[in-house]
């Protein structure tokens, strides 16, 4: 093992991990991701250069802002931590002249080359942060998948790890042609999942967003990788997320809310819904009982919808606690029509609607890292096992 570049390979993936860290706050907002400076979100002091290494600075700081004291949240090391683990794996299996070759021998060889390892860390970064923008606003962002697609395309020449199935063509278009056709099956595949779900079930099944993040992966791995991807990520949804379902605790998700009564209006950035019930922290001073109009804003991406709902509801104030911003509303919706009553139980409901993009960029790190062993265990060791099952 070359144990300098593995530890560059593996400090380089901790500096991308504190770009991603950007990348998933301020992608989704539409904010510019250079400018500006990094700031602390408490009290809106711009962190210094010596508080932004990666992992240590978070350590150095005991997590808190150096400023006002606010708690740094341990998911920026952890998502530094784990692109350097990627970053480090994608050296070893594809880039270190010791590389694994067993991980990724089947079916097409493996030949050791630090190009294919820098583009194998840029693939997974580009999933580590779809990922997690997922998982915070059930989106895919068309600006990492789609630049994705054309990036992996034309660069197919030399990812090494593409297989060449085209008999009697020059290698670079072959490889072209290789990297397209798993781009169109694997973004075709969920197209076609997703057209029959939303038929059998009257409704949309899958978001576009599947659609394009398993034409990234196949860009990257060729056509039957990108199947092995989403049969892993199949399996990964029904383990992992069967286990997240059945014991995640209950955590409303948040909303912007504005409430009128007794001639005081106040706004919510961070309100709650808990079964019929809405909460928030802050407002002017009510008495319990008072009849409120309530306007709320419900954000598309937790109801699965186009665009955000707006709904104008009536309610009455069950009880109140505290003063000040610590003061805590009890809100009781009265009376919501039918569409405003599905869309808030569905919106109250909606921790419990796990995305599949993380489990299908799952699917793609594990074939990407992994390959061999992960055709070994589709085509080989699964197959003997079923047959050792059902006696066949």
């Amino acid at each position: 093992m070359d144990l300098f570049h593995s530890v560059v390979a593996f400090l380089f993936g901790l500096v991308v991990g504190s770009f991603l860290n950007v990348v998933i706050w301020r992608l989704p907002r539409g904010e510019n991701l250079s400018k500006p400076r990094s700031a602390c979100p408490g009290c809106g002091s711009p962190i210094r250069w010596h508080d932004n290494i990666p992992v240590l600075s978070w350590l150095m700081l005991a997590a808190k802002c150096r400023t006002c004291k606010t708690a740094i949240s341990a998911r920026y090391p952890f998502v530094e931590l784990l692109t350097g683990v990627f970053c480090l794996l994608a050296w070893q299996a594809h880039g270190a002249p010791d590389a694994w070759a067993s991980l990724y021998s089947a079916p097409h060889g493996h030949v050791p080359d630090v190009v294919t390892a820098v583009l194998v860390a840029l693939f997974v970064a580009a999933l580590v942060a779809i990922s997690f923008i997922d998982i915070d606003y059930r989106i895919i962002p068309d600006k990492i998948s789609k630049p994705g697609m054309v990036f992996f395309i034309a660069l197919a020449p030399l990812n090494l790890i593409l297989p060449h199935t085209l008999g009697g063509v020059k290698p670079a278009l072959s490889a072209w042609m290789e990297a397209g056709l798993g781009c169109l099956v694997g973004a075709g595949v969920i197209l076609l999942i997703r057209t029959i779900g939303s038929w059998i079930l009257k409704k949309e099944a899958m978001g576009l967003g599947d659609v394009k993040l398993l034409g990234f992966i196949g860009a990257m791995v060729g056509w039957l990788y990108a199947l092995y991807a989403l049969a892993l990520a199949c399996l990964g949804g029904a383990l992992i997320g069967g286990v997240m379902f059945a014991v995640g605790k209950r955590r409303p998700m948040p909303c912007t809310l504005k409430v009128t009564g007794g001639g005081e209006t106040s706004e919510f950035d961070r309100a709650r819904i808990r079964d019929a019930r809405i909460e928030a922290r802050g407002g002017h001073e009510m008495e319990a009982g008072a009849d409120l109009a309530i306007e709320m804003v419900l954000p598309a991406a937790r109801i699965l919808e186009e665009e955000d709902a707006h709904l104008t509801l009536k309610g009455r104030l069950d009880t109140t606690h505290g003063s000040g911003e610590a003061r805590l509303w009890r809100i009781e919706v009265l009376e919501p029509d039918e569409d405003s009553f599905e869309r808030l139980d569905f919106f109250s409901q909606s921790y419990r609607y796990i995305p599949f993009g993380p489990f299908l960029a799952l699917g793609g790190l594990l074939t990407v890292l992994f390959g061999g062993w992960v055709h070994w265990f589709i085509t080989e060791w699964y197959p003997h096992m079923a047959r050792g099952l059902f006696g066949t």
